[in-house]
Formats: C-alpha cells, structure tokens, sequence
C-alpha cells in the first residue's frame, strides 16, 4: 500500500510500505480521509531531523515514521473474535488503554500509561503495526473503536479527535455558560475551543493570533473580538473587554511567552487552560500566588470523542467549517507546506 512517509525535515516520500495484516481481535481499516494535526507540524519541523539532538536524530533517522492521528476510515477486514461491527463501517479512533496500570484499575483510563497509545504493544498487535493514518490502510484493536453516525459527513468525523480536545478546555475547567474565554491562538485547535466554548455559552469569547485569515476565520465562526497580536497589546485588550481579566484562557499555541502573559489576561482567581504544548521557558510564578489562579493541563487523549462526534451528529457544531481545502495523499509534501506558509488553516489527506 501507499504511505506517506517523513524522510527529512519538513520531507516526505511517497513509499510502498506492507498493508497490515489483521489479526486476532482487530480491525483493518481503509483510510477515508486524514488531517493534518499541529504536532505533525512540529514533528516534521523538529530540529532532530537536521542532526542537532544528537541520539535523538539516530532515532529518527532509523524510523519510517508514517504520521496521522485525526482519520476516519472503513472497516476492511475484521479480525477472529471481533464482533459488532460489518464491512464498510465507517469508525474513528477512541482513547485506547490497557487495563492494567494503576490509573485504569482505578476508572481512569483516560491517564493510562501501559496501553498501546504509549508505543507498547497491544494484543493482536505491535508497534510496527500501528502505523498512523497518511496511509492507505492502518490496523487498530476493535474495541477502541468509534462508530461515525450516518449524519455525520468524513470531514466531519476526521475532526473528532481535535474537536476532543476542544472540548477539554471546556469539560476540564468546568467553564459555565456565560463565562468569558480568551483564545490565545486560532489555528485549527484555536478554532475548535472556539466552537466549544461558544457551544457551552461562554461570552464573551476572545480569540487571538496574529495570522489576520485566521482570526477572520474566528470572526466568522463566532468569536465576539478578534485581537491581531502584531496590531497593540492584546493583554490590555482583553481587561478593557472583560474589565477584570477573562474568567478562562485557554492556550492553544506553542510561543512560550504566552505562559506569562496568560497570567496577565486572567481574572483573579480564574483559570488558565494549556491545550497546545508550549516551548520550555522560565516564568516568574509571581502572578500565579497573587491572582489565585488556577492552572490545568488538557490532554484528553480522545477521552471526549464521544462528546465531540455527538455535537456534530446533532449540528450543535459545525467543524467541517474549518477545513480549508482537501488534497490527495500524494500531494502530502504541498499540503505541509501550505500550512507551515500559513496559506491553508487545515488540510484533509485523502489516500
């Protein structure tokens, strides 16, 4: 089958690579359609790939590494002792876990740190099996599988991982209706906390960037302000318009000086959400202590795909919107490079 696969910094080559074979307990499962996540992004961009990391870019180097995680695809092939699901069934990924770890003996499965989300091996199944889905095929074990309503289109359903993780920065905060949200950052994750929150009630909702089509983009989907970053200081912006600071940020960028200046745009006692993976950098907590702020870590690991998938099955958010153009898979290198221009805010591969 064909894959996409990351050869170099910001490289790829169409390669044939094994169809997977399905096995005990599994699915095997033809791509529909694939997105093309933020952290694809940064992998792809890693400076590991240009020899700086040392060990690192021998990892790198010895991998075929086929990315994609935001997918929907169809049931192909159904592995000995699956049963529920037929042929042609559309699906999506659910948050896999072992059953094992302290965390899912305990209920919460959504921290597991042994399932196969973690790299290690899941029965029926190995990591070279698991490929990610800029391919033609992917096998996954069935019983962390998601059926797609026939309401819900494939654009639709490729987004239900990111839309999740929206989704956390609403569920996890516990943001109520009527609340006021900061976005800080409006690509397409900035984009999803945007609907998720205006699905929940909060208002007033201000998104910032300084990409002027993204933020046009947040305007059309409903944010109430839209802060160009490049155009005065935002920050102050955001306390004129709340008058005390918004009840919840949420960061959806990887800027590490957003860390600090959430802090600014936050209300006493308010909350500050971390959805995106922001770079490393060293903070003055001052801010923290005196405002009472609290701070919370949003990675849902698909913990919310079911939320996601039914606010789209019952229209309540439309994410297909943000999908600026669909491209197939062997086209994968202009499709990256469009986004690292800023020219597509999301990209859908098709295989």
């Amino acid at each position: 089958m064909k894959a996409a696969v990351v050869t170099g910094r910001r490289k790829f080559e169409i390669r044939e690579i094994p169809t997977p074979e399905v096995r005990p307990g599994t699915l095997l499962i033809k791509v529909r359609l694939c997105a093309i996540c933020g952290t694809d992004l940064e992998f792809v961009d890693h400076p590991s790939w240009d020899g700086e990391d040392g060990d690192d870019n021998e990892f790198m180097k010895t991998q075929e590494s086929v990315l994609g995680h935001e997918w929907v695809g169809e049931v192909a092939a159904i592995g000995e002792g699956v049963t529920g699901w037929k042929i042609g069934d559309r699906c999506v990924d659910m948050r896999g876990s072992c059953n094992r770890c302290y965390w899912c003996l305990r209920g919460l499965n959504h921290l597991c740190m042994g399932g196969r989300v973690r790299g290690t091996p899941f029965e029926g199944g190995d990591w070279a099996s698991m490929h990610g889905s800029m391919a033609e095929y992917i096998l996954r074990p069935a019983n962390f599988r998601l059926k797609v309503p026939d309401s819900v289109t494939d654009e639709e359903a490729a987004m239900t991982e990111p839309l999740n993780v929206g989704l956390s920065a609403v569920y996890d905060t516990g943001m109520k209706a009527a609340d006021s949200v900061a976005i800080l950052g409006a690509g397409h994750i900035g984009q999803l906390a945007l609907l998720s929150a205006k699905a929940a009630g909060a208002a007033p909702i201000i998104v910032t960037d300084g990409i002027q089509s993204r933020l046009d983009k947040a305007l059309e989907l409903g944010a109430d302000y839209a802060l160009n970053i490049n155009e005065g200081d935002v920050y102050e912006q955001i306390l004129d318009i709340t008058q005390a600071g918004a009840d919840l940020v949420i960061i959806c960028v990887r800027e590490a000086d957003v860390l600090e200046q959430s802090t600014i745009a936050a209300r006493r006692e308010g909350t500050i959400a971390i959805v995106g993976f922001p770079q490393p950098k060293a903070i003055d907590p001052i801010y923290w202590l005196t405002k009472h702020l609290r701070i919370i870590g949003c990675d849902p690991m698909g913990k919310y795909n079911l939320q996601a998938m039914t606010l789209m099955q019952y229209k309540q958010v439309d994410a297909r919107s943000l999908v600026s153009k669909t491209m197939p898979l062997s086209d994968v290198q202009q499709a990256f490079d469009s986004l690292y221009s800023g020219e597509n805010l999301l990209v859908m591969l098709k295989p």
